[in-house]
């Protein structure tokens, strides 16, 4: 199978440096990173970013565990708005945390 995250990289990339520029605190959080580290991003140009996503391999990776991810599946499958929005709550309020 020929998996190419390429483009979602780049897309990834980007984004974090955006919150990266605008709070660092907040992208240390989200990405699960030391600030030293995600203050590499604050001055990466486009140019450098795009050659890192060149990798085809995903550079982001889903968080939450089986029950979470059960019970977003289990709410989607059942057409439950309420409790799709009650899972990705839970999702902002364990990076918060």
């Amino acid at each position: 199978m020929d998996i190419d995250f390429s483009s979602i990289n780049l897309q990834y990339l980007l984004q974090v440096r955006n919150i990266t520029q605008q709070n660092p605190e907040l992208a240390s959080t989200l990405l699960g990173l030391p600030q030293e580290l995600t203050e590499v991003l604050v001055n990466a140009t486009d140019e450098s970013l795009a050659e890192l996503a060149k990798t085809k391999a995903p550079l982001l990776i889903a968080r939450g565990d089986h029950w979470w991810w059960s019970r977003l599946f289990s709410a989607f499958e059942g057409g439950r708005p309420g409790e799709i929005k009650a899972v990705l709550e839970h999702a902002n309020l364990a990076v918060v945390n």
